[in-house]
């Protein structure tokens, strides 16, 4: 056999283990492991018990009183070991008694958060040594029995398939917090990216409703010996994350957890094939198949065909050894070697690149490789990446207004507010994704392409404004009651496509973009603003529109601050006055940024003269309150959210 076949094989190997270390299809890889995971079943000594719709309705609006789940610790008293997968960082009056009921059962977990975490580590894992953490707020700090954070990790492609068990760190992972308390053993490993094997899709899981516990349906034998995970469900509180076992449906955090413990439990680890073993078989694929092309020419297709079929046969075993093999270059090597050895004999052995050309088509689709090829991400499943803007918005005081009407009366007013906000939506090309009660959620830039998305967003936020004062009016005179909206916006990457089941599906948006206009809308109130955006809205918008840099805050989940803005108007429409009173607002905020506290107070002052403004009465707050008590040297401005 000629030298130059040798030579090939042994450059298409070095190619292909080129694209293998840098990462190249690295996504595609994840996705068709995806398919491996499910089918075990779950342990009967892992129970949860969901913060659901139903117990939402029944308890009440959420945050419910600390007093429910001092019942709640006191009904699961006969089981083993108990995690509250929810966040009590603020204080209440409650504490002391759900604190009680923790001390006296004993056994409880109460979650810890670390705001710095990233949402989106790939495979590089994250560090937690030396962080801070949130802690339960009061007496419930020194209450359980153990912290652990939970803290979950989503991958650049919008799925959770691993969580930090670093055990350096000062507080351990929630669920490994748990694991040790339920074994009385220690976990000594150290894995910043923990691979979970998922036992099957959301719901796997022994659940119990919140309410139906509470209140007193079901029998407290049901939990004798359990391990007991609590937390939300409900879609409506933003706790869910897409896993390999999804297909659409989002898992909501506490089942991560769950299935978390179960990987510890089972020992039913999970651990990457090691990169020289890929090596070694992409050299030995591509000698073996321009050998078998050399020697059978077309035929040796087939034979690769039922090498590809193998390679999937092995990655079925070896993931049920807690070993994940590698689906994408095994075949790329046998598609490659065999696509460049059978072009190589027909061009330089045979001299007929025309009937080679023809022959290889009926074998391999050169139209189907070039498509995949071109756009691998159709081959994701859930959604695509897309760079869009979010938008939600909310009815303030909402339960006060719903309490002075009748249902009908709340369902007219509803719905006439909800259809004139809509209609500017769709106007302004935006998509409406859902209505959540009072509040909506809107994106622009799905699920077609938009230059302008930002642009739009705000246009359609300003005529929103102006249309609720419309609306007003027309409710003074009818009698009925008015209320405010807060709105939020965030531009950025998320996971956007048909989402849910076979028999029911929306087309959504989901991940940490989308998670921040959450939060913007939410700080609505606590700045007294109509409308806030992100740095990201206020970069790409600044030309057209009047925006007031408000603060620079560390919202909850999010490594780094955000710059949070006022959008005020479009540029040319905005009164000389308010201008001025925007002046007098941006040169406080840089003295308070510069620690000159007294300057900015006067600052600050001087623009409430032109009118009430609860950012400036904030900052003039701030401001005196660092003059009593300075903060550290290394403040750089940032003011910490602890609430969503």
């Amino acid at each position: 056999m000629h030298k130059h076949v040798w030579i090939l094989a042994l450059g298409l190997g070095f190619v292909v283990s080129v694209l293998f270390l840098t990462g190249l299809f690295s996504n595609i890889q994840l996705k068709l492991v995806d398919n491996l995971y499910g089918g075990n079943k779950p342990l009967d000594s892992i129970v949860i018990i969901a913060i659901d719709d139903p117990s939402l309705q029944e308890i009440g609006r959420w945050p419910w009183p600390r007093s429910e789940f001092a019942h709640l610790v006191y009904a699961l008293n006969e089981s083993k070991v108990i995690g509250i997968d929810v966040a009590f960082f603020e204080a209440s009056q409650e504490d002391a008694e759900l604190a009680k009921a923790i001390r006296e059962v004993g056994k409880v977990v109460l979650p810890v958060e670390y705001p710095s975490f990233s949402s989106e580590e790939g495979r590089s894992g994250m560090e937690v040594v030396g962080q801070h953490a949130l802690l339960p707020a009061g007496d419930l700090k020194k209450a359980p029995k153990e912290l652990g954070y939970i803290n979950i990790v989503t991958d650049r492609d919008g799925i959770t398939r691993a969580l930090n068990i670093d055990v350096r760190g000062e507080y351990k992972n929630f669920a490994l917090a748990l694991y040790e308390l339920f074994w009385k053993k220690k976990f000594t490993e150290v894995s910043p990216r923990f691979l979970v094997n998922f036992v099957g899709p959301p719901k796997s899981f022994k659940y119990h409703s919140f309410a139906d516990v509470v209140k007193g349906r079901v029998k407290p034998e049901v939990f004798k010996d359990k391990l007991v995970l609590i937390g939300s469900t409900s879609p409506d509180m933003h706790d869910d994350y897409f896993v390999p076992t999804s297909n659409g449906k989002a898992m909501p955090g506490v089942e991560i957890h769950a299935n978390t413990l179960q990987t510890l439990i089972t020992n039913r680890f999970l651990a990457q094939v090691s990169d020289l073993v890929v090596i070694l078989v992409i050299f030995a694929l591509c000698f073996l198949m321009v050998f078998l092309v050399h020697k059978w020419h077309l035929w040796a297709g087939l034979i690769g065909l039922v090498l590809m079929v193998l390679n999937v046969f092995l990655a079925i075993v070896l993931f049920e050894k807690g070993v994940i093999w590698n689906l994408v270059f095994p075949p790329l090597s046998i598609l490659g070697s065999f696509v460049s050895g059978l072009g190589y004999y027909y061009l330089v052995e045979r001299k007929e690149k025309k009937k080679v050309l023809g022959a290889f088509s009926k074998y391999v689709s050169p139209v189907l490789i070039h498509e995949l090829m071109k756009h691998p991400e159709k081959l994701k499943l859930g959604g695509e990446r897309r760079r869009i803007t979010v938008f939600f918005s909310d009815i303030r005081g909402f339960t006060d207004i719903s309490e002075k009407l009748s249902p009908e009366g709340l369902v007219l007013l509803l719905n006439e507010y909800l259809s004139a906000m809509t209609q500017v939506i769709l106007r302004n090309r935006g998509l409406v994704d859902k209505y959540i009660g009072d509040a909506i959620m809107a994106f622009w830039g799905a699920p077609l392409d938009e230059e302008q998305h930002a642009e739009l967003a705000c246009w359609s936020a300003l005529e929103m404004r102006d249309r609720l004062k419309i609306l007003q009016g027309e409710w003074i005179k009818k009698n009925l009651p008015k209320f405010e909206v807060g709105m939020g916006m965030n531009t950025g990457d998320a996971v956007v496509g048909n989402m849910g089941s076979l028999e029911r599906f929306d087309y959504t948006a989901m991940g940490d973009t989308v998670n921040l206009a959450s939060r913007l809308e939410s700080l609505t109130k606590q700045y007294g603003v109509p409308i806030l955006i992100s740095h990201a809205v206020q970069q790409r918008v600044q030309a057209g529109f009047v925006t007031r840099e408000l603060d620079l805050v560390a919202v909850k989940g999010k490594k780094e601050p955000v710059a949070i803005y006022e959008l005020v108007g479009k540029k040319g429409e905005v009164p000389k006055k308010e201008l001025e009173f925007m002046d007098h607002f941006d040169d406080g905020l840089q003295l308070y940024k510069k620690k000159k506290w007294s300057s900015a107070v006067q600052e600050f002052e001087r623009a409430l003269k032109t009118r009430h403004d609860k950012p400036s009465e904030l900052f003039i707050e701030r401001c005196k309150s660092f003059q009593k008590t300075p903060p550290p040297k290394e403040w750089d401005g940032v003011w910490v959210m602890t609430t969503k």
